[in-house]
């Protein structure tokens, strides 16, 4: 009995000597990513919680093979975390199998941050003002139609395959390094498609030579609020979202897991984080370890069929 009482005493101890130094935070992505952005909005607000400052490592590349990598690698040192998105679920797939690590072995999921709602846009030349004009015209005119993307096996990429197979149309794939460069193309009339984050969209919107077809969230979203859902625009049950987490490498302590889990829930509930998320189009996630662990499976599930039905590898 008193040796159970020392455990958990000194289990509370470890949890609440944690952290002891910096939080090193690889971001399998560059700068101004949905990744980048979903962990910078926590940058002061978490140190502040936690007592250590907090650093971003970008590590772009692979289609974040590079930077998950680096967590799964890292020494245990309960002070190194990664970010997991949606591209990573799809990686395998990409790569037949060969990955430098193993997602359900070498990674531990902590807590996801936030989903991502991507703008469905089009350039103002293509005579179509609804999602239903655009499938009629792709479809009277198929591999005619040019859309953009941030690379083979991007969100973008798999989020207009997974259109095309539920519209019955087939359009044209031009893989760009960034989003950002395919809406610069498709406000210039050089591509007629995109499927784009918030901050990307608003700048071809803002252009005034991009139009934006529907949303890919549950409800419409406040920067984007005449714009309607792929639900409102007849396309119920598809789900284009992509979304991002905080990940640890397998064999961290889980008092450090299940302590940075708890501050970052309740930062989501804060108006400012919420706010910034909202500035991006996104929108703040949460719950538990074994929650994210679950959407991170079922995301692996059904991106990577789709992956291997469109027959989609990595550059």
């Amino acid at each position: 009995m008193l040796a159970s009482a020392a455990a958990a005493l000194s289990g509370h101890a470890s949890a609440n000597a944690w952290p002891s130094k910096p939080l090193r935070i690889i971001a399998p992505a560059g700068p101004g990513s949905p990744a980048d952005t979903a962990i910078r909005a926590f940058q002061d607000l978490l140190p502040a919680r936690l007592g250590q400052p907090m650093v971003i490592e970008n590590r772009p590349g692979a289609q974040g093979v590079i930077g998950l990598d680096a967590v799964a690698k890292s020494p245990v040192d309960n002070h190194t975390f990664g970010m997991m998105h949606l591209q990573l679920a799809a990686a395998p797939a990409m790569r037949n199998g060969k990955m430098p690590f193993d997602l359900e072995k070498d990674i531990e999921p902590v807590v996801q941050l936030s989903t991502e709602s991507p703008v469905l846009l089009v350039n103002t030349n293509l005579p179509a003002n609804t999602l239903k004009e655009f499938i009629e015209l792709a479809k009277s005119k198929p591999q005619m139609l040019v859309y953009g993307s941030a690379g083979s096996g991007s969100p973008a990429h798999l989020g207009m395959e997974l259109l095309q197979r539920a519209a019955g149309m087939s359009l044209v794939h031009v893989p760009y390094k960034t989003i950002a460069s395919a809406v610069t193309d498709l406000a210039g009339k050089q591509i007629d498609v995109a499927l784009a984050g918030s901050n990307a969209a608003l700048q071809g919107l803002n252009s005034g030579r991009v139009r934006a077809l529907a949303v890919s969230a549950p409800q419409r979203l406040p920067a984007f609020p005449n714009v309607p859902t792929l639900a409102e625009a007849g396309f119920p049950g598809i789900d284009l979202r992509g979304w991002v987490g905080l990940v640890a490498r397998s064999g961290t302590d889980a008092a450090a897991i299940t302590r940075l889990n708890a501050e970052v829930n309740e930062l989501l509930k804060q108006p400012k984080i919420r706010e910034r998320f909202a500035a991006t189009g996104s929108e703040p996630a949460g719950g538990s370890p074994a929650l994210f662990k679950s959407h991170i499976q079922r995301e692996t599930a059904r991106w990577q069929k789709l992956v291997v039905e469109a027959k989609i590898s990595a550059d």
